[in-house]
């Protein structure tokens, strides 16, 4: 079912505070809501970064537990007067013990949100250029989803099953105390890219932190009825969108870099 036409677009999170005194104001958060489909990026303001890094070899071991830290999921949102309710058919970390849902309330381009199952209070504001266009895409070989608003996107390849622990950080150390090291960056290697279509989708955020910078695709995929065809030869599935197919097709047209592809 589609969510209200004013909770659709790019929400940037300003703030989630607790009880405890709790804040944090520096992650960077983007929800990228489109029709139904949503997707999701939390990625610390402290998260390691190293110039000219091509891989999680480039990092090291303390790093890698550091950038387990990053969150990231995808799914569907059901709204009522009430309630907001995140289905998580993806997630980067393991999935929580309470289903994500929060209460909600708009002010202008402002989303205030509370916790149910916890305390705590998110500020949400809509992003600028991201009015417009939504659309949705379903990854066909495996779990994945593309979510577009405006000019914004955000796509994620999914794991083949969801991990089981008590955080990614708590499983990527495990396996470096293990001397496992080559098994804790494949814990890490679940592609989340978040970044602007007019900009020849260039992400910005992402879970593969040497990507940041570069454009999604190395050339246009073409979209016909419905299916998406990846320069990789991969196809995507046409879940929702509320625009004809020569205007989604005119979005692929702008991913015209060199750049490897995500």
């Amino acid at each position: 079912m589609p969510v209200p036409p004013e909770v659709t677009g790019v929400w940037r999170r300003e703030r989630i505070t607790a009880p405890g005194g709790y804040l944090d104001d520096t992650t960077r958060v983007c929800w990228v809501q489109s029709l139904s489909w949503y997707g999701d990026i939390r990625v610390r303001a402290d998260a390691p970064r190293r110039p000219g890094a091509t891989s999680f070899a480039d990092y090291s071991d303390a790093e890698l537990v550091e950038l387990a830290r990053t969150q990231g999921f995808a799914g569907q949102l059901t709204v009522t007067p009430q309630m907001c309710a995140w289905r998580r058919d993806l997630d980067y970390q393991p999935p929580g013990p309470v289903p994500d849902e929060g209460t909600w309330t708009l002010d202008g381009d402002v989303l205030v949100e509370g916790g149910i199952h916890a305390e705590y209070e998110e500020i949400w504001r809509l992003e600028p250029e991201s009015g417009g266009l939504r659309a949705a895409f379903a990854r066909a070989g495996g779990p994945g989803l593309l979510v577009i608003a405006g000019d914004h996107f955000l796509m994620m390849r999914g794991r083949g099953a969801p991990l089981a622990g008590e955080s990614l950080a708590a499983l990527v150390e495990a396996e470096l105390a293990a001397g496992r090291r080559s098994a804790a960056e494949d814990l890490l290697s679940m592609p989340i890219a978040y970044g602007r279509i007019g900009e020849r989708w260039r992400i910005s955020l992402s879970t593969l932190p040497w990507l940041e910078g570069r454009s999604l695709w190395n050339a246009p995929p073409e979209l016909h009825g419905g299916r998406l065809r990846l320069p990789d030869g991969e196809t995507w599935s046409l879940l929702e969108a509320d625009a004809p197919p020569d205007r989604l097709a005119a979005l692929f047209a702008l991913a015209t870099t060199e750049d490897e592809p995500l």
